[in-house]
């Protein structure tokens, strides 16, 4: 069984909405955890970039939600972490559980790509496996060979093939540093909140079918799920193109972030609501 890290995370009123659990949170605990466990069991982050060159460059996120918990429920949680590497060492994944006593709250799955730092002033990398010395300080269970599942393209194919579009939105944006990381291109934790400004601003907006949209202001985020094309780098300007659908009674939005006026894909994000 892969090694895990675990601790327990003390809730604050950032911690929530007034409807549940933030995904901005899961995404930056996720990205903590994985750091966690790197320090733990291989080397820290910035030994891992400054001293190995190499970076892990993240691919996809995918978070689901379980049972409901607000923040008058819960006043600490447990959040686990396990991480493999995939393909050989071409792809990591972490697992992340996040649970108060015997409940569930929300089950995450992290997708890496490691790769070669060229440039340690600007920290350019091109894509290439983990090192052969670091790959072996991983446990046999923590190496496999075979690749990640793709989860998005067909969540994504059952929401726009099968919902019915009901309304589209386009918001500006720029990648000032509060959404920047060390590297000057965006923090990919970040994403959740970009897209629910975009996300809120459809739904406040007159329409036909606003108290449809509306649903997302009140009801709890079922599924969101994340994957990356290509980075924004620190003051890079796009949009956001968000549709919003009903799939089967439920409420579902499709993000796709984009530059130079459509030309250049960064991310395609897709949620869903509960009914």
């Amino acid at each position: 069984m892969p090694r895990a890290i675990d601790w327990e995370e003390v809730v604050d009123t950032r911690t929530f909405s007034a409807v549940q659990l933030k995904p901005g949170i899961v995404t930056a605990l996720a990205w903590n955890a994985l750091a966690r466990w790197l320090r733990t069991h291989l080397v820290s982050l910035p030994e891992l970039i400054g001293r190995e060159s190499t970076g892990l460059v993240v691919m996809g996120f995918h978070l689901e939600y379980r049972e409901p918990v607000s923040f008058f429920d819960c006043e600490a949680f447990r959040v686990r972490g396990a991480f493999r590497m995939l393909r050989r060492g071409e792809r990591g994944q972490l697992d992340l559980r996040l649970s108060s006593g015997a409940r569930e709250l929300a089950v995450a799955r992290l997708l890496v790509r490691p790769v070669a730092i060229r440039d340690p002033v600007s920290l350019g990398a091109e894509p290439a496996p983990m090192p052969e010395a670091l790959m072996m300080r991983f446990e046999a269970d923590e190496r496999e060979s075979t690749s990640p599942a793709r989860l998005l393209p067909d969540r994504l194919a059952t929401v726009e093939t099968t919902g019915t579009l009901l309304a589209e939105h386009t918001r500006p944006f720029r990648i000032h540093r509060h959404l920047s990381e060390v590297a000057e291109q965006w923090s990919w934790t970040e994403i959740p909140v970009l897209v629910e400004a975009a996300k809120e601003d459809l739904a406040l907006a007159p329409h036909e079918h606003a108290a449809l949209l509306r649903r997302c202001l009140v009801r709890r985020l079922a599924r969101f799920d994340v994957e990356f094309s290509r980075p924004f780098f620190s003051f890079e300007s796009g949009e956001i193109v968000t549709r919003a659908y009903d799939v089967a009674e439920r409420l579902a939005f499709v993000h796709r972030l984009t530059s130079s006026r459509g030309e250049h894909l960064h991310a395609t994000v897709v949620e869903v609501f509960e009914a």
